[in-house]
């Protein structure tokens, strides 16, 4: 584990009956699987394809109608979409 923190946007575009995805800050992708976990949010094990885009930043994350309005903060380690890393 390194002491940074990374943001990511993990997606299944194999699965369309799945979420479109989540945003998770963590310090490695095992760490952001590991957060998911604990949010019962364990699609990754299931997908038929796991789609990471490492180190993204709030300009470059899809869908931004949807997930720019309804995400947490993307700098502090956690779940920003769906929001679960400030309340």
């Amino acid at each position: 584990m390194n002491n940074y923190l990374i943001p990511f946007w993990i997606s299944f575009p194999k699965n369309k009956d799945f979420p479109i995805g989540f945003g998770v800050t963590a310090f490695s992708i095992e760490d952001a699987y590991n957060l998911l976990n604990e949010f019962n949010y364990n699609y990754h094990q299931d997908a038929e394809q796991v789609e990471i885009l490492e180190n993204v930043k709030w300009h470059e994350i899809p869908w931004p109608n949807k997930i720019r309005p309804n995400m947490g903060p993307i700098v502090v380690r956690g779940i920003w979409y769906p929001h679960h890393n400030s309340r």
